[in-house]
């Protein structure tokens, strides 16, 4: 079982998760409290630039607010859609904060547009 998991979380496009692209959505790594205070959120923010940058060229890292569409959830634009499938294999499952990181490819036109809802 554990094999199939991870052939899954390999091969999202496989599964009817979403297509490849240069967008990544990360899920289940943040909750309310860590976006309520602002100096806590610009070091989450800071946080997953450093952490991220180091699977391929990141250019943008967003987390909506508490209060807006998509809150508790991470966007990164890589460069190419090699990086975010590098960064998709390596955050896929980990853990954060005792809680396990869910990575999936996300629409880019949606994350131009600023539609996390």
């Amino acid at each position: 079982q554990q094999q199939q998991q991870q052939q899954q979380a390999a091969s999202s496009s496989d599964v009817g998760g979403p297509p490849a692209s240069r967008v990544v959505e990360l899920q289940n790594m943040l909750n309310m409290d860590d976006l309520a205070n602002d100096d806590e959120y610009q070091d989450i923010l800071e946080d997953t630039r450093e952490e991220c940058g180091q699977f391929g060229q990141l250019n943008q890292v967003v987390i909506p607010k508490a209060n807006e569409p998509g809150a508790t959830k991470l966007y990164l634009e890589y460069a190419t859609e090699a990086d975010a499938a590098n960064a998709i294999s390596n955050l896929q499952g980990r853990t954060f904060d005792g809680r396990r990181v869910q990575a999936q490819y996300f629409d880019p036109q949606k994350f131009e547009q600023k539609d996390f809802a």
